[in-house]
C-alpha cells in the first residue's frame, strides 16, 4: 500500500489490481493466512479481478455447467468478503482459454461475470513480443499485454537471471523500459510471489516509472480495463477483427488448447471455387471416394461452410471445426472443405493462410464469358433485382461512370476475380 501510495506521485490514478482465487482464501500458515485478512481490510485501495476459483486452467473444462459452477464460487467469496464484482474484467491462469480460444470460457464469463475485457501476451504469439495484437470476440475486447520479466521463480534478487545488475538494465533503459515506451497503452501482469520475498514487483516498477519520470518527458496516467480497452482500440481499429492462428503450429498454445480438439481434423484442401464453375459436382465425386472425407453440410449454406469469407469467421475456430468431427470412419481420411465464395473474397487469402498455411487449394476454370452468364442465371432464379431489371448484355456492357451503384456492383461480381497472392503456385491445382 505504501508503494502504490509512492507510484500514484509518478502515475496518477495509480492502483493495483488483484485476481482472487477464492478456494485459497485462509490455506496457508497463519503468516499467510494473517495476510489475506490484512488484505480484505484494505480492499477498498485496491482495483479487483475475478481469477478462476481453483486457479485451474480453463482450456480443460469442457462442460459448460461445470465451468459456470467454479466461477459462481469465486463470485459468491467475493460477495461474502465485500471484493467488487463489477469490474467486467477478468484474466485468466496460464493465458488459457483467452487464445486459443476456448469458446465455453467466452460464454461463462459473460454469463457469470459480465466480462467486457481480458487480455493476454499470447496473441498471435508471445514472441516476438512486438508484434502482440489485440482482437475482440463474442463482445468481449481482449488486449495485448505485455511482460515485465517477473515470473513465479524470480522471487529472490541473488535468483535473478544475472542478478540485480540484468534486472536493473531491463529498468534503466534495457527491455522493460523500451517495451512502455514503445507501447502507449501498456498492461502488465507479475503473480504474488513477486510482491512477497524480496518483493520485486514493487522495486521494478516503482523505480522504472521514477527513471521514466527523469529521463524522459513521457506523462504516465493509469486507467481501468474497460477505459484502456476502449482507448486501444480507437487507436488500432484495424486489430479489431481477429486473424485465426493454427494452435499446433505453437507448441505454447497447443498446451493451453483442449485436449479434445485435433489440427489433424482441420482440411487438407480447399476447393475455392469460383461460384458456376461445376464445385458442387466436384463436392459430389470427392466424397464418393473412400480415402476422401467432405465437410459436414450446413443448414444454412448446404455443403458451404462460407467460414474465412464472412460472418461465419467471427464465430470462431471451434464453430469451424464441428464441422470437421472426429471418429475412426474420417481419422484415416483426407479432408476437405468446399466454398466456391472463397475465389473472389480479398480477404480469404490472409484468414486461410494463418489458419492453413500448408493447405492446397483446387479451383475450376472455364470460360469467363460462360462463368458469367451462368452467375446471372444464378442470381436470376434467386431474384436479384438487377437481373430482373437489366438483361444479361446490360449487365456487362454497363457503363460504370453513369450506372447505379448496384448494378455496378453486381456487374464487377459478374466479373472480376481475386488474384491470390498468399499461396505458392505448388498450392494450387
Amino acid at each position: 500500500i505504501k508503494t502504490q501510495d509512492r507510484i500514484r506521485q509518478l502515475v496518477p490514478g495509480f492502483k493495483f489490481n488483484l485476481g482472487f482465487s477464492g478456494k485459497y482464501f485462509h490455506r496457508g500458515t497463519w503468516e499467510e493466512n494473517e495476510g489475506d485478512d490484512t488484505i480484505l481490510e484494505n480492499v477498498d485501495k485496491f482495483n479487483w479481478f475475478c481469477h478462476m476459483w481453483n486457479h485451474m486452467q480453463p482450456h480443460l473444462y469442457n462442460n459448460e455447467t461445470h465451468l459456470e459452477y467454479e466461477m459462481s464460487l469465486n463470485k459468491a467469496f467475493a460477495e461474502a468478503h465485500g471484493i467488487p464484482t463489477n469490474s467486467s474484467y477478468s484474466v485468466a491462469p496460464h493465458h488459457s482459454g483467452v487464445y486459443p480460444v476456448h469458446e465455453l470460457l467466452y460464454t461463462v464469463w459473460k454469463k457469470v461475470w459480465n466480462i467486457r475485457v481480458t487480455s493476454t501476451e499470447e496473441y498471435p504469439h508471445l514472441r516476438p513480443a512486438r508484434l502482440r495484437r489485440g482482437f475482440v470476440h463474442r463482445g468481449i475486447k481482449v488486449l495485448p499485454r505485455q511482460t515485465c520479466g517477473l515470473f513465479t521463480h524470480t522471487i529472490y534478487v541473488d535468483r535473478y537471471p544475472g542478478g540485480l545488475k540484468k534486472l536493473d538494465e531491463s529498468i534503466m533503459g534495457g527491455e522493460l523500459f523500451q517495451t512502455i515506451v514503445y507501447n502507449p497503452i501498456n498492461v502488465f501482469m507479475s503473480h504474488m510471489s513477486n510482491y512477497g520475498s524480496d518483493r520485486l514487483a514493487l522495486y521494478t516498477f516503482e523505480s522504472v516509472f521514477q527513471f521514466i519520470r527523469c529521463w524522459t518527458n513521457l506523462k504516465l496516467v493509469s486507467s481501468g480495463p474497460l477505459e484502456l480497452a476502449d482507448k486501444y482500440f480507437k487507436m488500432y481499429p484495424e486489430e479489431i477483427d481477429p486473424v485465426w492462428g493454427n494452435p499446433c503450429l505453437d507448441q505454447r498454445h497447443l498446451k493451453i488448447w483442449s485436449y479434445k480438439k485435433s489440427c489433424q481434423h482441420l482440411p487438407k484442401f480447399l476447393v475455392i471455387g469460383p461460384q458456376k464453375t461445376g464445385t458442387t459436382a466436384l463436392y459430389t465425386f470427392l466424397s464418393m471416394h473412400p480415402n476422401i472425407s467432405a465437410n459436414i453440410p450446413s443448414k444454412e449454406t448446404f455443403e458451404e461452410i462460407q467460414f474465412f469469407n464472412g460472418r461465419n469467421y467471427y464465430k470462431g475456430l471451434d464453430w469451424y471445426m464441428q464441422f470437421f468431427p472426429s471418429n475412426d470412419s474420417v481419422d484415416n481420411k483426407i479432408v476437405f472443405e468446399k466454398s466456391a465464395t472463397y475465389f473472389d473474397s480479398d480477404i480469404v487469402p490472409k484468414r486461410v493462410q494463418a489458419l492453413l498455411p500448408n493447405v492446397k487449394l483446387v479451383t475450376i476454370l472455364i470460360s469467363p464469358a460462360k462463368r458469367a452468364y451462368s452467375w446471372y442465371q444464378h442470381a436470376k432464379a434467386h431474384g436479384d433485382p438487377n437481373t430482373l431489371k437489366y438483361s444479361f448484355h446490360q449487365v456487362i456492357t454497363a457503363n460504370e461512370s453513369v450506372v447505379p451503384k448496384s448494378l455496378r456492383d453486381f456487374r464487377n461480381r459478374l466479373l472480376q476475380l481475386i488474384i491470390i497472392t498468399y499461396f505458392s503456385k505448388f498450392q494450387m491445382a
